[in-house]
């Protein structure tokens, strides 16, 4: 009777043993998942730490904007952000591919000779107090006056040709102890018109005529120191970009005492172009 019992036995146990097993798991699992959940915010209370949190979900700031001016078209806030909502829905609308603003318009080139003149002080300025400096970009100048073609040229020679500024200097001028804002612009526009001639004849042309460009004698004699100096520059700069150019210019000087002014000049330049002594001398011989 016993030994049949114990078959009956074994299979009630092992119908029972894994329902059994499986109410153990799931509460297992379920404790699991209540001390993962709670105990991270027991141990801030305790300890007075945040515990991080998931952010909840959000529309898009460009929403967001757009339904507060919904909500209050009246409201002083809704009118400030009158603009920046309407914007906001527009960039909604296309997807948020909103198009960047239009630069401004270049402004109009100068159409008149007076204009370029203008134009040209003014970027002589610009070059005698932005080459120091180490954010300036002094061919991004030099472009803009290639541009200008022949026009700029021209005014930049018409500008060095009239003394007017010079003739208005007061008779106690002094050059050594600082030079007058008129000489200094003066000067840029000779270093201007010098970064020019390279790679423009008419450039160099220009040199040159304002190099023979004869001294009005009824000039103050401020006026007229002045004018010599800027000749010196402009034999010095010319001697070193075309030598021969530059003596055949200083022959044609009709001044013998302006030709002793200017001599130096023209032999300072030559040597500063790369000549030696021998060719320095073959080339003024005859001066």
């Amino acid at each position: 009777m016993r030994s049949n019992d114990l078959p009956h036995r074994k299979a009630l146990v092992a119908r029972w043993v894994a329902p059994a097993i499986a109410l153990l798991l799931l509460g297992a699992a379920g404790m699991y998942t209540v001390v993962i959940q709670f105990w991270p915010h027991a141990l801030s209370r305790q300890s007075g730490a945040e515990v991080p949190r998931p952010a909840p979900s959000s529309p898009p700031a460009a929403v967001r904007a757009a339904a507060r001016e919904e909500r209050a078209p009246g409201t002083a806030a809704g009118a400030s952000t009158g603009d920046s909502s309407a914007a906001s829905r527009e960039a909604v609308a296309s997807g948020g591919r909103g198009a960047a603003p239009e630069p401004p318009p270049m402004p109009a080139p100068a159409d008149t000779p007076a204009a370029r003149r203008e134009a040209i002080r003014t970027a002589a300025r610009t070059y005698r107090e932005g080459r120091f400096n180490v954010f300036f970009r002094e061919e991004t100048l030099i472009q803009e006056l290639n541009r200008g073609g022949r026009e700029n040229i021209t005014a930049l020679q018409q500008e060095l040709a009239d003394p007017s500024a010079l003739a208005a200097l007061p008779a106690d001028t002094r050059f050594v102890e600082g030079k007058p804002e008129a000489v200094l612009d003066r000067m840029a526009m000779i270093d201007l018109l010098h970064s020019l001639a390279p790679e423009d004849a008419a450039a160099r042309d220009a040199m040159v005529s304002l190099a023979l460009e004869p001294i009005d004698p009824a000039l103050s004699e401020v006026a007229k120191k002045s004018l010599v100096g800027e000749k010196y520059d402009l034999f010095f700069r010319l001697a070193q970009l075309d030598r021969q150019r530059a003596v055949s210019t200083f022959k044609q000087l009709g001044s013998d005492k302006l030709k002793s002014l200017l001599r130096n000049a023209l032999l300072a330049g030559l040597y500063e172009s790369g000549a030696t002594t021998d060719e320095v001398q073959r080339l003024t011989h005859h001066l």
